[in-house]
């Protein structure tokens, strides 16, 4: 491990305490722009402020999380910072990533610690990760790299992880962002190609991504508790009639 991923490991230990770093499959990635340089997070859990991620285009070196495993070869790191609370089913957006002068971000802050970050258009990744005690914890992937089911062996993110082939301009989430129960149920929808929208052949450096939030139905009562609310009122009822 080199030395500047010795020091951000030690990130967590050197700052003031904030909530726990979310886990596997919290987020996930639901755009990203080769042309643009830029990319789109969903979080499918809410994230305390001062909360701190990292993202990155490097390849994974095929090691255990937790036994070694770490990020590799060229490309850059970024760190972003949770400002404020950032609710359940929202979605930030980062924007001209390849420099230091222009970076952004729609939420909180966002600045490049370590390399360049230039998004390519074929044969790219970009991981979301987490550091903790033990090192770095991968959270989410997209890419289209040629195999890179093979690169991913010992991040733990077979079930986190979009899989994109080609040349990729533009990719974005097409499917659903309302009508489910929980948040966690559109995990299965951003993580499948087919819901996807891919230009392959298009200057897309102008174009803004998708940024609605995901939202969820209420609940809707059982017939039994709907039984049990109108026995509540007839109760009421006849009291209330008693003390007349």
């Amino acid at each position: 491990m080199n030395k500047f991923w010795m020091a951000l490991a030690m990130l967590p230990m050197a700052t003031h305490a904030v909530a726990s770093a979310p886990a596997v499959g919290d987020l996930a990635f639901v755009s990203i722009n080769a042309d643009e340089d830029g990319f789109a997070l969903v979080s499918f859990v809410d994230l305390a402020a001062g909360s701190q991620l990292f993202m990155t285009d490097q390849a994974w070196d095929g090691g255990q999380v937790g036994s070694g495993g770490a990020f590799t070869g060229a490309g850059g790191v970024l760190e972003w910072t949770v400002d404020s609370a950032f609710a359940a089913g929202s979605v930030v957006r980062f924007s001209a990533v390849q420099s230091a002068s222009t970076i952004g971000s729609t939420h909180g802050s966002v600045l490049r610690t370590s390399g360049n970050m230039s998004l390519a258009l074929t044969e790219e990744r970009l991981y979301l990760f987490a550091m903790d005690g033990s090192g770095v914890v991968p959270l989410a992937a997209i890419g289209n790299v040629s195999d890179f089911s093979a690169e991913l062996t010992g991040s733990s993110l077979d079930g986190a992880s979009l899989t994109l082939s080609g040349r990729v301009d533009f990719a974005e989430y097409a499917g659903p962002r309302s009508g489910e129960s929980a948040l966690t149920d559109y995990r299965s929808k951003v993580l499948d190609p087919t819901q996807w929208t891919i230009r392959t052949s298009t200057d897309e450096a102008a174009t803004v991504p998708k940024m609605t939030s995901f939202s969820v139905v209420s609940a809707v009562p059982e017939s039994n508790a709907y039984l049990m609310m109108l026995a509540g009122l007839g109760m009421i009822s006849v009291v209330a009639h008693r003390r007349r």
